[in-house]
């Protein structure tokens, strides 16, 4: 009897242990996974799956390969003058490509190869009027430029050069003409009272009295201890005429040159010419003087200024270029430039 009741005891416990897998089997609907109650606060949305697409489609490719866009760096020519030391910063700088002493600064202006260049404010008004307006003016940057250099100290003032010889240099007519321009208002006459010859440039610092741009001046002043400034042009020029200053160099750009380039470099420009001390380095390792002592020596004959704006540069240049004409329309292309050559 005890068997049997210990048979019937196991029995009922076999079936009550297959009564709780099949009840533990439904509740998980055939999921490995366990299931009660949701943790307690807000759902978190599963971003990989359902979030939004921080990537736009056509977005730019940001891998690590790809740079940063830089901007085009801006081209900017200048003559081997001195008005160019002025520039010498913007070569420091990164954004700009500055080419130096190339006769085609003015042709690759009109062009649209070069975004603008410091040149001669004769050469900008000529260049104005021969390529129907693919030049403008957009700052004043330089004043004198020219200085009259003696080996020896007897030409004291406009005066002592009475049946003197003085050597001038072909290839720059605005300023010998403005020279012979000068002396004439003193009465001199060429080729009686005064003696004018005309040599070509590279020789002019062998002469004993010679009309020389001021970078060719201060280098043959360091060189030459014997020689010294006798006369600067622009005194004499601003004694007849009342007018401040003499205009020399100029930022002239290209008609196509867009308003955000030009105010960027206006403003770098001007900024580099009002440091330029701090730039002679620059100025030597862009060849435009041999040492910082010539470059130095330079700015003694020309003045780096700064005038910009349409109505102002108008002003400043009126009574100038109606002297240059005056003088020989040839000098400005034959013409005193229209509202449009000023930017």
């Amino acid at each position: 009897m005890k068997r049997y009741f210990a048979l019937l005891l196991a029995l009922a416990m076999c079936l009550s242990l297959v009564g709780c897998k099949d009840k533990a089997e439904g509740n998980n609907n055939g999921n490995d996974e366990p299931v009660g109650p949701s943790p307690s606060g807000p759902s978190v949305p599963d971003t990989e799956d359902d979030g939004p697409d921080t990537k736009p489609d056509d977005g730019p490719d940001t891998t690590p390969d790809d740079g940063p866009v830089e901007a085009p760096r801006v081209k900017l020519g200048v003559l081997m003058d001195s008005a160019a030391l002025g520039a010498a910063g913007l070569a420091e700088s990164g954004r700009y490509d500055v080419r130096v002493g190339d006769e085609q600064l003015l042709a690759d202006l009109a062009g649209g190869a070069l975004d603008g260049a410091i040149v001669p404010v004769s050469s900008a008004v000529k260049a104005y009027n021969e390529t129907d307006g693919k030049i403008q003016i957009a700052a004043i940057t330089a004043s004198g430029g020219w200085v009259l250099v003696e080996r020896g100290d007897s030409v004291k003032d406009i005066f002592g050069l009475v049946n003197r010889t003085v050597y001038l240099p072909t290839g720059y007519d605005a300023a010998a003409r403005i020279f012979e321009h000068v002396t004439g208002e003193y009465g001199y006459i060429v080729g009686d009272t005064l003696d004018v010859r005309y040599v070509d440039a590279d020789t002019l610092a062998e002469a004993d009295l010679a009309l020389m741009p001021s970078m060719l001046a201060g280098r043959t002043i360091v060189r030459d201890a014997g020689a010294r400034i006798a006369l600067d042009l622009q005194e004499q020029w601003t004694y007849l005429t009342d007018e401040s200053f003499l205009p020399a160099a100029c930022l002239a750009v290209s008609s196509g040159t867009d308003d955000e380039t030009l105010s960027t470099l206006l403003a770098d420009l001007k900024r580099s010419q009002e440091e330029v001390s701090d730039h002679l380095e620059a100025a030597v390792a862009l060849g435009l003087a041999s040492n910082q002592e010539e470059a130095w020596a330079a700015l003694e004959g020309c003045k780096l200024i700064w005038a910009e704006g349409a109505d102002v540069l108008r002003e400043e240049l009126a009574q100038y270029l109606s002297a240059l004409y005056n003088l020989d329309p040839a000098l400005i292309g034959g013409f005193i430039p229209d509202d449009g050559f000023y930017r």
